[in-house]
């Protein structure tokens, strides 16, 4: 395996933010076009989106790190998703993360590149371009955006709470939509402070990693999702798990980001009780027992 030193990380952001301002520039190009509507495409539900634009940005992305390290492994949302997350050194990539806030010329869409090692993020990008805020971390070194230190919230008390939480791409069947109501349901009566619901994992990660969040919590999300977050929102003082408080798992499809342990722990307990740590893929709707989703041009 790849032993990588402290000048090879250093490398490797250089080439991450580089690629990163680049790819965010071919999207706020799309922006000036206002053509994204045009090329859009479902993948496995007709909530779940792709662009020309997220390929094109992935190429762009994945050229230029594969350059930078051709020995590495990469694992990128629309081109090369199938393959299995190792202990190798392994860029992570999703090129255009909420793209449905992309398609709709929402301002919380954004670029994020992440470097795994022993199935652990040790490097994030994230890049949200109508923001012009780039965000960045290194295992050990801090969080920063735009070159400032950034820090979490701190807050402890989930009555005081800005918490975030995403309605599911791969499924809105009954089952799962009762699940998300109950737990805002739960949440709000609690009380929590107040509830958002922003529509980009990335995005809503860095929120919290600068304290305009305090929580942010889905099932459902992949390893492009939340590698780059992960190690961006750690460096800032906050914590990641699993949705129901234990040991966060790149490959588990859940995550739970927030200020400090004792949001965890507050906020677990309304998680268990709804169970919420599964994917229930074959329950989008009605007629999904009737027929595979399909991908076309819509």
């Amino acid at each position: 395996m790849v032993a990588l030193s402290e000048e090879d990380l250093s490398r490797y952001l250089d080439e991450s933010v580089s690629a990163a301002q680049e790819a965010g520039n071919l999207m706020l190009e799309c922006f000036s076009r206002n053509d994204a509507q045009q090329s859009v495409e479902e993948k496995s539900t007709p909530v779940d989106l792709v662009t020309k634009y997220d390929r094109q940005v992935e190429e762009l992305v994945l050229k230029r790190l594969r350059t930078a390290a051709p020995e590495f492994r990469v694992l990128a949302e629309e081109t090369a998703n199938k393959e299995a997350l190792t202990d190798a050194p392994t860029w992570i990539v999703d090129p255009i993360d909420g793209t449905t806030n992309f398609i709709h010329r929402q301002v919380e869409c954004c670029v994020l590149i992440g470097l795994a090692v022993k199935k652990r993020a040790v490097l994030g990008v994230c890049f949200i371009p109508k923001l012009d805020e780039l965000y960045t971390a290194v295992r050990g070194r801090g969080a920063y955006c735009n070159g400032r230190r950034i820090v979490s919230s701190g807050c402890k008390d989930l009555t005081r709470a800005l918490v975030n939480l995403h309605m599911p791409s791969y499924s809105r069947g009954p089952k799962v939509v009762d699940r998300i109501l109950g737990i805002s349901r739960d949440l709000l009566a609690h009380p929590i402070r107040a509830m958002r619901c922003g529509g980009s994992a990335g995005v809503d990660m860095m929120h919290v990693a600068r304290g305009r969040l305090d929580v942010y919590f889905e099932v459902g999300i992949y390893p492009w999702d939340v590698c780059a977050g992960q190690v961006i929102v750690e460096e800032a003082g906050g914590v990641c798990c699993d949705t129901l408080g234990g040991p966060f798992d790149l490959a588990s499809r859940r995550v739970l980001a927030a200020a400090s342990p004792e949001l965890v722990a507050q906020l677990a307990v309304h998680l268990k009780k709804h169970r919420y740590s599964s994917v229930e893929a074959d329950d989008y709707s009605a007629d999904a027992a009737e027929s595979e989703p399909k991908r076309r041009r819509i």
